[in-house]
């Protein structure tokens, strides 16, 4: 049987173990009020009645659509704007999912190697860890912003590869870029319910979850499954 430390565990962040809904809805405006000041009505910017809707974008992808018309230079402006808010935000108006913690400790106690694979910055990833004291649980925190990526695939095939695993373990997410990400890397997948997907989203999912402390059980059934093919 295959050990335990060989079997890893890859965490999506946000809709999955930290709940951002309320904190990206207030980041974007603050951003986006603070560039209007500044430029005034040379700089094209389109709002949004709720900025929940870019959850599990990158970065430069979701500036791309909010200033249509923005050069490298103010977009580079509006990514350092929107860390230094969410630095300031972050424990205001973000949260864990009530579980996440014990569920962490009952894995990383029983052998399995953690991993953060989030589209985020590597200052928000590494804001939100250290904030609520989850960055001891990971062996590893793989950022877009961290690794240059532009997809979660390519961000969680570079998280395996690096780690030297073979196609075992696990992605939990809740997103179909999530689903899509673990199936690629040959990961099963586990869909989380209570996240910013629809079901549609994660309907490729191996398993679904409707709420973070149901993983331990799950995270056995799974790796007993895995060993018997």
């Amino acid at each position: 049987m295959v050990k335990k430390q060989e079997f890893p565990i890859v965490f999506d962040l946000d809709g999955t173990l930290f709940d951002c809904r309320e904190l990206t809805n207030q980041t974007f405006p603050l951003v986006i009020e603070r560039l209007s000041e500044k430029y005034g009505e040379q700089l094209e910017i389109k709002c949004f009645q709720q900025y929940e809707r870019f959850l599990g974008t990158v970065t430069e992808d979701i500036f791309a659509e909010i200033l249509p018309n923005a050069g490298r230079e103010i977009v580079n402006e509006a990514e350092h704007l929107l860390i230094e808010v969410e630095e300031e935000l972050i424990p205001k108006a973000g949260k864990l999912y009530q579980g996440v913690e014990d569920t962490l400790a009952a894995l990383k106690s029983q052998g399995y190697p953690l991993f953060i694979a989030s589209n985020g910055s590597k200052e928000y990833v590494d804001f939100v860890l250290q904030d609520f004291r989850i960055h001891g649980f990971f062996d590893g925190v793989f950022s877009a912003g961290g690794q240059g990526t532009k997809t979660k695939s390519d961000l969680v095939a570079a998280l395996i590869k690096n780690h030297g695993y073979t196609e075992r373990g696990i992605m939990v997410g809740d997103r179909h870029s999530d689903m899509e990400a673990g199936t690629n890397s040959g990961l099963m997948t586990v869909g989380c319910t209570y996240g910013f997907g629809d079901e549609k989203e994660i309907g490729d999912a191996d398993v679904k979850i409707s709420a973070i402390s149901e993983l331990v059980d799950v995270v056995r059934e799974i790796e007993e499954k895995q060993y018997e093919l």
